[in-house]
């Protein structure tokens, strides 16, 4: 064997450990493990959590019961019980309540909701603000931020109006950009019989958290998506849109809602938008879909 080829087996010899923990790398990425991604920290503590309640050594001893009618909610040492109408802090060695609303009625009912945070190093324009609260999407379109530790209502929004049903909260960037997301729209059976076609499946309303402030809506139309869009959602700046047939399409939402917005819309500023005057994110307006993807 030549000098140089010797020299070249021992050079690929001295890569192969290298090269194999690139390959393990690749794979551990393949799988969403990122060495600086928040949820390993998050995964590793729950591991740590599970070894402890795990252990035979540990035991466990009733201090409170309790039972709800609807599913029961937990948010950062908050307990929510019948749809979020009773709060009861679960901080103190035995479980307290903060407050218990009167049994409201079914135009009420809660449909999601999500605990704000004050975000840290900001000047808010509300001692309000300052302490945690619960945003909550009711039946009748209306998204309200409420005390986190009375209740009362702080803010109160009025989406839309009945051209579309929103039930769906979830964060683009936690604590600091909100998705409102509507059901998928469906005709009526005698619309479905008379072949006439629906177009827009979802809207997307986004809002800027703490102060609350308005960004925009969009609609997922099939005539820009395509006939066999299942299911939508925003999350880290990306617009993801699902196929019946498997197939997950990316979007760059913030280059959609620049390219895209017909006109911008703050909170509780009057507009003129397609014939109707009216407050925006008040009662019967609502608010404007002002970004049309052409």
């Amino acid at each position: 064997m030549c000098p140089q080829a010797a020299a070249g087996g021992r050079r690929a010899a001295s890569r192969a450990p290298g090269a194999h923990n690139v390959c393990c790398l690749l794979t551990r990425r393949a799988h969403g493990f990122y060495a600086r991604d928040a949820g390993v920290a998050h995964r590793k503590n729950l591991g740590l959590l599970r070894k402890i309640l795990c252990q035979e050594s540990t035991k466990f001893k009733n201090v409170w019961t309790t039972h709800s009618a609807s599913p029961i909610a937990y948010e950062r040492g908050r307990i929510y019980l019948d749809n979020y109408q009773c709060c009861i802090s679960s901080i103190a060695q035995e479980p307290r309540i903060l407050y218990q609303k009167p049994k409201c009625s079914k135009s009420e009912k809660i449909e999601d909701a999500l605990l704000l945070e004050c975000p840290l190093g900001e000047m808010l324009p509300s001692p309000s603000d300052y302490k945690s609260s619960l945003i909550v999407l009711t039946v009748q379109n209306w998204l309200l931020r409420l005390s986190a530790d009375s209740g009362e209502v702080l803010e109160k929004i009025y989406l839309a109006g009945s051209c579309c049903k929103f039930r769906y909260l979830s964060w683009d960037t936690p604590q600091e950009v909100m998705v409102v997301k509507s059901a998928q729209n469906k005709l009526p059976a005698a619309a479905r019989q008379a072949s006439v076609q629906q177009s827009v499946l979802f809207y997307l309303a986004v809002f800027r958290v703490l102060p609350l402030s308005f960004i925009g809506m969009v609609e997922i139309n099939k005539k820009i998506f395509g006939n066999s869009v299942t299911d939508v959602a925003v999350s880290n700046g990306i617009l993801i849109v699902m196929y019946s047939m498997g197939l997950v399409r990316l979007y760059n939402f913030q280059a959609i809602s620049e390219q895209f917005m017909e006109e911008p819309f703050d909170l509780g500023h009057e507009f003129n938008w397609n014939g109707q005057v009216g407050v925006v994110g008040k009662y019967p307006f609502g608010l404007p879909c002002n970004i049309k993807i052409t």
